[in-house]
């Protein structure tokens, strides 16, 4: 005959069970929570990014007052390399112009990207592209942060495809998809640090500068650069929107920018080059790679004139 003990003893691994569950549980409810209401608060720059990406939301082929709008997505290049009052102020009243540069992203990052705006209700007049070339032709994402804030859930099979995932990176992206934790966890690194070294970008600035190695065109890149640029203007276009390709400054005169630009024009795909590569002064660059100030409103002040330029004779 079985004692009371015994039963008793029978009941605890149960309820010990049920009680981790429902710890674990509270735990990761407690973390979601955490990054949808502390995170924005902390970090800046992922308020920046909220407030751009309602912008882009909103944007519509033309203003109520029948401006023709004009959306520019990117990464650090295009947060550091234009000012964006300069650049309205140079565009207006003739066009409206947004910005939404997300750092760390590439190609894969704003194809995929623009796919989800346009079907969240975005309908931008004009879509411009600004990254470098070594940007254009990577088969990379921005890992976690592009599958929850980038990627619907639809294309993870082709983001699979393309991006060339494994089984375990495929199931990360899919929870991250899903996770607001799991895909902010490095906006919680780098939210820390931006309150821990605040004037981070001015010690940076001190450091010695090193120029990235430049890529060597070749048939190859070439290809891939025009399948790429095709691919979203091919969308851009189904979406009813204007496509342009944008490279900012180089500081190495054999950058392939060039040579793309001219192949992408014999497919009808425009190309805006304001500055030759290694025509920008070197001290016009902060870290060899992106504009510092005066950089930037150099490249604004010659990218508004040629966007001018290129919007008014249209279409392109």
């Amino acid at each position: 005959m079985r004692s009371s003990t015994s039963d008793s003893k029978d009941l605890r691994a149960p309820v010990a069970i049920v009680g981790l569950l429902g710890a674990l549980a509270a735990y990761f409810c407690l973390l979601e929570t955490a990054m949808r209401v502390a995170v924005p608060s902390l970090s800046a720059e992922q308020r920046r990014e909220a407030q751009d990406y309602k912008a882009a939301l909103a944007l519509q082929p033309t203003t109520s007052a029948g401006v023709p709008t004009v959306l520019i997505v990117g990464n650090s290049l295009l947060l550091h390399g234009i000012v964006r009052s300069q650049l309205r102020e140079g565009l207006a009243p003739r066009y409206a112009v947004e910005l939404f540069p997300i750092e760390g992203t590439t190609f894969l990052d704003w194809y995929f990207g623009l796919r989800r705006l346009f079907a969240r209700g975005s309908r931008p007049g004009i879509v411009i592209l600004c990254m470098n070339v070594g940007e254009l032709v990577s088969n990379s994402t921005d890992g976690e942060t592009f599958a929850h804030d980038m990627m619907q859930m639809r294309d993870l099979p082709q983001v699979k495809k393309l991006a060339g995932l494994d089984m375990m990176a495929t199931s990360d992206y899919f929870f991250a998809n899903i996770s607001s934790w799991i895909g902010g966890r490095v906006n919680v690194r780098n939210g820390v640090l931006e309150k821990w070294v605040p004037h981070a970008a001015m010690l940076a600035a001190h450091f010695g500068q090193t120029v990235p190695a430049a890529i060597t065109v070749s048939r190859a890149l070439t290809d891939r650069a025009l399948a790429h640029l095709r691919a979203i203007q091919e969308f851009c276009k189904s979406g009813g929107a204007s496509f342009m390709m944008l490279i900012p400054p180089a500081r190495k005169r054999n950058d392939p920018a060039p040579a793309i630009g001219e192949a992408a024009a014999k497919e009808g795909i425009l190309v805006i080059i304001p500055y030759s590569p290694g025509e920008m002064p070197a001290e016009d660059f902060s870290d060899g790679f992106h504009l510092n100030p005066s950089g930037a409103a150099l490249f604004t002040g010659r990218l508004h004139r040629e966007l001018l330029i290129q919007l008014n004779s249209g279409p392109f």
